[in-house]
């Protein structure tokens, strides 16, 4: 069968409510993928397809299949399902390459189990701050369509002695039950280097305990963690992760793009965007969108479709004063975030 012939009798199937006419079709697509030896593909559909069939049918019977948090948990990490899609994530080539395998491996995750192998199911997330570390594990949270675990540090770490192992134990012990992507941002703050003398023994025990869970840790989920500070991190914490993704400061085509894709609903009066872009030296990808949002917000206020060369200029002179000030704040000396 043509693939438009497929593609019609899954839109027939949904828009009659047809489950099993839907699920039918897709074994029909399957199947043809298998012989064209397109068995990658195949499986990966497959995977797709078993996911959907055993985790929910809908949003809400995976909210309901979820296990509850208790009270002491709601203060370790929050529960999120985001909404971020990962092709509106600017990423470097390098980048994208290594998540979409993260996502391909992980749909295929009994296939890698069944034949002595395993999916990456650590990653260490690192670069200057504001450059989509956090943004890209949502989206990937969303594309694997798991929730997201993101730990809270200010509750987890604690000034009593064996009490921040401990919290961390608790968030690996929950985690266990189901699938998630479990991230660990700001992560320096519990990995630091074991090396350093300013550091004291609490510290120290924190590194042990976080690297015998994560050894152990044999639950259905990936593990993201992500600083701003890896030169700080102990070097055994290193090779515990599976992958490794450095996020740098945006080029001038990355600002061009995400600029385009925070305005692709609006139109500029005569604006150079290159020129436009130029003026973002030193910005951080969330600096770049935090401007747009600027133009974006005067456009509604105004209830108007067209930006201006004078909306442009105010959202950029706001957005350099907050990077001017972050600067000076930071670099006292000079030096790069």
């Amino acid at each position: 069968m043509v693939q438009i012939e497929y593609v019609k009798k899954l839109f027939s199937a949904f828009k009659s409510n047809d489950k099993e006419g839907f699920l039918r079709t897709a074994e029909e697509i399957i199947e043809d993928e298998h012989k064209k030896k397109h068995h990658a593909l195949a499986e990966e559909l497959q995977a797709i397809i078993n996911r959907r069939s055993t985790n929910a049918a809908s949003g809400m019977a995976l909210l309901a299949s979820q296990p509850e948090i208790s009270i002491d948990q709601a203060l370790l990490f929050q529960r999120i399902y985001p909404e971020n899609q990962l092709s509106r994530v600017i990423l470097s080539p390098e980048n994208k390459e290594k998540i979409d395998q993260i996502i391909r491996e992980f749909f295929r995750w009994d296939v890698f189990e069944s034949n002595g192998a395993y999916p990456i199911r650590t990653v260490l997330f690192y670069g200057p701050p504001g450059c989509g570390k956090t943004i890209t594990a949502k989206a990937i949270a969303t594309e694997l369509e798991v929730p997201l675990l993101y730990v809270r540090f200010d509750a987890i770490v604690s000034s009593h002695l064996g009490e921040t192992a401990s919290n961390i134990r608790k968030v690996f012990d929950f985690a266990s039950k189901d699938s998630y992507i479990i991230l660990f941002d700001e992560f320096d703050a519990i990995a630091r280097s074991r090396n350093d003398e300013s550091e004291n023994g609490e510290i120290k025990r924190v590194v042990s305990t976080f690297l015998q869970l994560i050894d152990n840790f044999k639950g259905h989920s990936i593990i993201i963690a992500a600083t701003n500070f890896e030169q700080s991190l102990d070097y055994a914490i290193w090779r515990r992760f599976d992958s490794t993704l450095r996020f740098d400061m945006p080029s001038m085509l990355d600002r061009i793009t995400l600029s385009n894709l925070k305005l692709r609903r609006y139109t500029g009066s005569d604006i150079d965007m290159d020129e436009f872009v130029a003026k973002m030296d030193k910005f951080t990808f969330d600096d770049v969108e935090r401007a747009a949002n600027e133009v974006i917000k005067k456009c509604l206020l105004d209830v108007r479709n067209t930006y201006t060369q004078k909306d442009v200029e105010n959202a950029l002179d706001y957005q350099k004063r907050i990077v001017s000030l972050r600067r000076t704040q930071y670099e006292p000396e000079g030096k790069a975030l």
